[in-house]
């Protein structure tokens, strides 16, 4: 038998119920707690092993058929975050009860249960608690079985202060004031769950009158202050809860489903089962004056925590290895979602930027597995990552389009059913798809699972025009893999006179033949865009690619360009095949293609030395005003709800990377309207407006922005001027917005957020790294250490030589745990990003002069 891991828990003795009775005092930041936990003993014992972080363990006892009250003593074994509980006596087989009585602190780094304090309405300061115990902080709150497969009932009871109020995983059963100042609210029992699903949420808060979807009451939590702004967040819980009771065929698992504003939040959300916490941004909204830009992530984030109580509540990964079971899944369902309720929003084509990103990452040396071994708790963090969500999703979304919509859906649902309760592990998913579906899923979808990485898929048309080749090899930026996929290919052939054919194929690692008509116009080798896998043209079949460009579909568009741009930065393929491409885009209205070239554009802005920059944008210019000029600044009546985005993307583009004085001049005439909180000018256009103001601001304008950002009445507006200040170029603007980034004006959730749009502004990355410098050990203090991915991803942009190697010397010499990986992909990407600076600065002029 393999010896047990000293940071996992035993199985001599395991939870079945927990009677959780917490009192937090909001003001002196403390808590007390008592839990008793009916245990089942499997084998004699004279002690237990629990997990524990930061308590302080009063008595404990034993009750069982033998002993009355049995006193314990207790043994802390912080290093491995446990507890050590010694009986004087063996306890025999059978059940029996734990009690322990406990005390902790609130903490202020957004974990475990934690405390905030905001301005309420009046002014006056509001201090809220609330949990948040994914993937190991359970244990901060009270002492327990802390992994996810030792699911149990919770019965929960909170104490308060008589004029607060608190939310938990279930409906309440008593609510009532004893008189001394005291308010004691008594939960009903859960289904059986993690104790990562545990949650409590403490203050003044306001609910909306609870709307029943089937069975389930449906309400919208959130602190005063911020009443009338909840009906969008309340329509798309609703819409979404019902969207996914008829897609799984089950019924919701909980007895109430509570979406919370929490105004202090690490993460986006949390799925805690009934009791789903959020940034207060995407609950809080007037939808009249919000942009689609924010609306459709709120629809989004919202779908995908309401997928978890399915995904990751009622059946859960069995450990943090497993994790992608959930949130993959979560990843894919909201978009299911949101398609379903707003088509005219094209989500799918949206879900290309998550997926190109996770190919970014993916084509690294440092990438890994979808699943990971994961030991320590800390290694859990590592998972949450671009590999766990988007590339997890999207080859969900490549296996749901290879087995067909219904068939996918079919085995989800007899996979949640089989293993409802319970925990799983890939091979249960694998076995429940096979089951419904008949097709091997299980050999193809391994190969995407447990290897690192994604191929690059080839494809040569022979001499004669009649048989298309394609092959497979590993896409990396640099060196060389060895990695092979079962990849399900979709051939678009396409003939002369209209007629087109599509070719499904399984790609292994021989050569794939495939006979085409001699009258072939063009083809594509990832028809729909939904494979996980790059393409490479030969020359004969390029050119057919770029006649026919305006014929694709949006997506298919979006993943030549990105595969155009990744064979850039690679070096396999030159500056001028992306320009082609670019140059090709007259016809383009997709926000989302357009989004990817700006991107590309922006990086290739940076990389231009000063004298080919106003080259850059011209060029800018010159492929994106036309459209512009088309669009106009104003929406048309009946337009595509989509083309809002579009103009916005490129006024943002034009206006600063642009440099576009038309556009800068029209931006700073509109502005004055936007602080005023006029609606002359269309919501999708206000954070451009800003942006492109403060990216060609002066003192006067900073002074404007941070007004309006200390005077924001919604959670949009707030972040919209916080992050503008970011964009300011002139030093001494920059200083102010570092000082001001640092201080207690910013929320904590925001501050590593704001630093890294500070680290992308190329004018202010060395001011912005040269402060986190200084403040490194402050800050290891200060923000949770998760958050620190935020402000060192985006040095990877950093092609400047002396600047990059001062940021991998200092990135070496201090390591964060929790961000290892994402700290050594940065690294590495940011070396790729160089090379290819290298390799094209000195011909960028004459490119885009040319092409």
């Amino acid at each position: 038998m393999a010896e047990r891991p000293p940071y996992r828990l035993p199985r001599t003795a395991l939870p079945r119920r927990y009677e959780l009775v917490i009192e937090p005092n909001l003001p002196d930041g403390r808590f007390v707690g008592t839990v008793r936990i009916e245990v089942d003993v499997h084998e004699p014992l004279n002690e237990m092993i629990l997990n524990a972080l930061d308590l302080t363990i009063g008595d404990v006892s034993w009750s069982d058929a033998d002993h009355a009250n049995l006193i314990a003593s207790v043994t802390d074994n912080a290093d491995e975050e446990q507890i050590v509980i010694h009986f004087d006596q063996a306890i025999q087989p059978g059940s029996g009860i734990l009690s322990i009585h406990y005390q902790g602190e609130l903490g202020n780094d957004l974990r475990g249960f934690y405390r905030t304090t905001v301005q309420g309405p009046d002014g006056q300061p509001v201090i809220i608690a609330s949990t948040h115990c994914e993937a190991t902080d359970a244990r901060q709150i009270f002492p327990g079985w802390d992994e996810p497969e030792f699911k149990a009932v919770f019965q929960i009871t909170a104490v308060v202060d008589e004029s607060l109020t608190a939310i938990s995983n279930a409906r309440e059963v008593s609510n009532t004031v004893d008189g001394q100042g005291k308010r004691r609210i008594v939960f009903a029992d859960t289904m059986p769950m993690s104790t990562y699903l545990v949650a409590l949420v403490v203050g003044p808060y306001k609910a909306t009158n609870p709307i029943n979807v089937g069975k389930t009451p449906v309400r919208v939590a959130y602190r005063p202050g911020f009443e009338g702004m909840t009906d969008w967040a309340e329509k798309a819980a609703q819409e979404t809860l019902g969207f996914f009771e008829n897609y799984f065929g089950i019924p919701y698992p909980g007895d109430k489903l509570d979406h919370v504003a929490v105004p202090e939040f690490a993460a986006g959300a949390m799925e805690n089962l009934g009791c789903v916490t959020y940034r207060e941004e995407y609950l809080l909204m007037n939808p009249e004056r919000a942009a689609l830009q924010e609306k459709a992530p709120a629809v989004s984030v919202i779908a995908h925590e309401t997928a978890h109580m399915w995904f990751g509540d009622l059946v859960t990964m069995r450990w943090w290895n497993g994790i992608w079971l959930n949130e993959a899944f979560a990843t894919l369902m909201q978009e299911l979602a949101s398609d379903a309720l707003h088509p005219e929003w094209e989500v799918w084509t949206t879900f290309s930027h998550g997926r190109a990103y996770a190919m970014t990452i993916d084509g690294l040396a440092s990438t890994r597995s979808i699943e990971f071994p994961v030991g320590r708790p800390v290694e859990s963090w590592a998972m949450f990552d671009v590999l766990t969500y988007q590339k997890g999703g999207s080859v969900l979304r490549m296996l749901e389009q290879y087995l067909g919509p219904e068939v996918f859906r079919r085995g989800i649902s007899h996979y949640l059913t089989t293993h409802k309760y319970g925990n799983t592990e890939t091979s249960d998913l694998w076995d429940a798809l096979e089951s419904v579906s008949g097709q091997p899923v299980r050999s193809m979808m391994d190969s995407w699972v447990f290897q690192p990485g994604f191929p690059l898929v080839h494809a040569s048309l022979s001499e004669d025009g009649k048989t298309l080749t394609l092959t497979q090899t590993q896409f990396r930026y640099q060196g060389e893999g060895e990695g092979r996929w079962q990849v399900p290919v979709v051939v678009g052939i396409h003939g002369q006179s209209g007629e087109s054919q599509t070719v499904r194929k399984i790609l292994a690692s021989e050569p794939l033949a495939i006979p085409v008509p001699q009258d072939v116009q063009w083809i594509t080798i990832n028809q729909g865009g939904w494979g996980f896998y790059r393409s490479a043209y030969d020359n004969r079949l390029w050119e057919k690619l770029l006649g026919a460009f305006d014929q694709m579909t949006a997506i298919e568009r979006y993943q030549l360009v990105d595969d155009a741009w990744a064979g850039v930065e690679s070096g396999a393929v030159p500056l001028q095949q992306a320009v082609q491409l670019w140059r090709a885009l007259g016809a383009e209205r997709d926000p989302d293609v357009w989004g990817a070239v700006a991107t590309n554009v922006n990086l290739l802005w940076r990389v231009a030395d000063e004298a080919s920059k106003p080259v850059v944008a011209q060029f800018i210019r010159d492929i994106a005003g036309p459209i512009f000029a088309e669009l106009g600044w104003e929406p048309k009546p009946g337009e595509d709800v989509r083309l809002g985005r579009l103009r916005a993307a490129l006024v943002q583009l034009l206006g600063i990377s642009g440099n576009d004085s038309d556009v800068v001049h029209e931006a700073r005439q509109r502005f004055p309207a936007i602080l005023r909180g006029e609606s002359s000018v269309a919501p999708d256009l206000l954070t451009p407006i800003v942006n492109v103001v403060a990216a060609n601001g002066d003192a006067s304008d900073w002074d404007a922005i941070y007004r309006a950002f200390k005077e924001s009445k919604t959670p949009q507006d707030e972040t919209r001027y916080l992050f503008a200040l970011a964009r300011f170029r002139k030093p001494e603007l920059i200083q102010r917005t570092i000082n001001l980034y640092y201080s207690s004006e910013v929320r904590l959730q925001d501050a590593p957020i704001a630093l890294a749009y500070l680290v992308m502004n190329s004018r202010a990355t060395e001011a912005a790294w040269e402060s986190i410098e200084q403040r490194w050990d402050a800050l290891l203090e200060k923000f949770p250490k998760s958050m620190f991915a935020h402000f060192i991803q985006p040095t990877a942009t950093v092609v400047e030589e002396t600047l990059a190697e001062r940021i991998q010397t200092w990135l070496r010499d201090h390591p964060v745990a929790e961000v290892a990986r994402s700290t050594t992909q940065a690294m590495e990407f940011q070396g790729i990003n160089r090379a290819m600076a290298r390799r094209v600065k000195d011909t960028i002029a004459d490119v885009l002069s040319r092409h």
